[in-house]
């Protein structure tokens, strides 16, 4: 039983907590999680649209593949070769491989100067005239303050899903020291893949019969 010489101990603690206000142990802390999203091409940024029409032409975009390491809501810099790092406070504002589709697409309708651009999965019944596949083996920032885009892609025929061309885009640029720099530069590495991408897109496409495999590195 609580004795009259407790409670007024006991009052005097209660007081002092509630006078803390926002220091109290119970007080709900403040979310300081931040969010980011990578953007497309700017209306100045791109190479202008290639010279032959393209408004007529339909591009599937995906699947797009990412590893494993990725496909998470934090932001993943690695630290060494064999180390990564996971913000506890950074998170992308939607899922990343999604986000990448999306800008990718945009940015191939700008770059083309064709706004049918279909993104994965589409109807079978849906006329595509080329199919772009993307599998992404980096896309992080390093602790040396670089970003790091590393990407195998292959273009297919819509028609009958017959390679066309597979190439290997390598993509890097320094990251920016203010508040958003990472996703800045990771979307200006996601916009040289588009250039590469689009620049093979209007070869291929000036030459509608050539059926034979290309690779290299970029």
């Amino acid at each position: 039983m609580m004795t009259d010489r407790v409670k007024p101990y006991l009052f005097a603690l209660f007081v002092g907590l509630a006078g803390l206000g926002g220091c109290s142990p119970l007080a709900p802390r403040p979310d300081r999680t931040e969010y980011y999203i990578l953007t497309p091409l700017g209306d100045g940024d791109s190479a202008p649209p290639v010279q032959q029409t393209t408004t007529d032409l339909s591009v599937g975009v995906g699947p797009i593949k990412f590893p494993g390491y990725l496909k998470r809501a934090e932001v993943v810099t690695r630290s060494t070769p064999n180390k990564l790092q996971v913000s506890d406070q950074k998170r992308w504002g939607e899922p990343l491989d999604k986000n990448f589709e999306r800008v990718l697409a945009q940015n191939l309708a700008q770059i083309l100067g064709t706004q049918r651009i279909i993104t994965y999965p589409w109807y079978p019944t849906t006329h595509v005239d080329l199919q772009v596949e993307v599998q992404v083996e980096r896309f992080e920032t390093s602790a040396n303050g670089q970003s790091q885009l590393t990407a195998t892609w292959t273009i297919r025929s819509g028609q009958d899903g017959h390679e066309l061309y597979t190439n290997r885009t390598f993509a890097s640029v320094p990251v920016d020291k203010s508040d958003g720099g990472a996703s800045a530069a990771l979307s200006g590495d996601l916009a040289s893949l588009s250039r590469d991408i689009a620049a093979q897109i209007s070869i291929l496409r000036s030459q509608p019969d050539k059926r034979a495999k290309s690779s290299g590195a970029t």
